[in-house]
């Protein structure tokens, strides 16, 4: 059965994946302003309570499907060697996608983003996959919800 997320727990505060430094307003302006964009609100008071991370509620599903996608979150920081939000652009250029948009999860061949190409705010959520279907390796774009609010409505956890 699925439960979806309401606003609470939306962190899975035993289980994360490394550890996250606490960010505060200052780091989300430096970051904002590193990457030319605003970052939605519910995004930073997320951000805010644990800087990136695994998810409580860490599945979606695809537009028109049945498959299921589980997500965790990339942190806020600015540490030269480690992958983050504010690395999104040398990831984005390596994989050969627009330098607008802001990595929230990627496994180089899948990557969900939050898409800064049209806005500098209140980005769509995008999801980024591999398309082999014209027999070279293009990028297929699903657009999964136009905010990010929209977006956390259809996170769900399984229970039994």
């Amino acid at each position: 059965m699925k439960e979806y997320y309401t606003g609470k727990n939306f962190w899975d505060k035993k289980n994360t994946w490394r550890y996250q430094y606490p960010i505060n307003d200052d780091i989300i302006r430096k970051a904002e302003s590193k990457l030319t964009i605003k970052f939605p609100e519910t995004f930073k008071q997320l951000m805010k309570e644990q800087n990136g991370g695994q998810l409580t509620y860490p599945y979606f599903m695809f537009p028109n499907s049945a498959v299921e996608c589980k997500l965790d979150i990339d942190p806020i920081h600015f540490e030269e060697d480690d992958t983050s939000i504010v690395s999104s652009e040398d990831l984005l250029k390596e994989a050969n996608l627009p330098k607008d948009l802001i990595v929230l999860w990627w496994d180089f061949h899948n990557w969900l983003v939050m898409d800064y190409r049209f806005t500098k705010e209140n980005p769509s959520i995008q999801f980024i996959c591999e398309d082999y279907s014209t027999g070279e390796m293009t990028w297929y774009y699903t657009k999964m919800a136009d905010t990010f609010d929209d977006f956390l409505k259809q996170l769900f956890r399984l229970v039994d």
